[in-house]
């Protein structure tokens, strides 16, 4: 499951208050900064403090979505760095798990709208792509995957109903964001 969009700062706050008010996903980095636990937000003005959500080139920052409710066993990884390519840094962390589902948000770079991103595995993506770890690691059939698919749904026709203004061949533009298109300030 995939939604591409294109939106602005303004509906990038409308999707992260949607997520904090009516969903029950939990919000995470997708990867933490270098030597540093995951961290997980509880609000958009969090966010807002962290991040710059204007600007930025195509997945400039980056969450896990997780509800806790699909029993998948474990979301944090940790990877090991080489710290010679990472100053010093032997670690960092992930979320991660055929549950979790990614929140790519692109920015503005040099006057073009970089496309956004809402996506995870289905069931049958996820049981097939498992389906290569031996029996006793595989965990993607364990899942609950009608929850899954429930706020796959739900963020995903929020995304595209209630916030999308047009279609576009490459994503569904935001109204925020194409008020500045059609008005010439911003191209895709």
């Amino acid at each position: 499951m995939q939604t591409d969009f294109f939106g602005i700062v303004e509906d990038k706050k409308l999707i992260l208050d949607f997520i904090f008010s009516e969903t029950n996903y939990l919000l995470f980095d997708h990867y933490s900064e270098f030597g540093e636990e995951l961290k997980q937000y509880f609000s958009t003005s969090e966010i807002l403090e962290k991040f710059d959500l204007n600007n930025g080139k195509q997945n400039a920052v980056t969450f896990g979505l997780w509800n806790p409710l699909d029993k998948t066993k474990n979301i944090v990884r940790k990877v090991m760095l080489d710290p010679k390519y990472c100053n010093g840094h032997t670690f960092r962390y992930t979320s991660e798990g055929w549950g979790i589902q990614r929140l790519y948000f692109g920015g503005i770079q040099n006057g073009f709208l970089n496309s956004s991103q809402f996506m995870g595995f289905n069931e049958k993506g996820a049981i097939t792509k498992d389906s290569i770890h031996p029996d006793h690691e595989q965990e993607a059939h364990q899942l609950d995957w009608q929850l899954i698919r429930s706020d796959q749904r739900k963020l995903k026709n929020y995304i595209e109903k209630k916030l999308g203004a047009e279609k576009h061949p490459r994503g569904i533009i935001l109204k925020n964001a194409n008020q500045l298109i059609t008005q010439y300030e911003l191209k895709i």
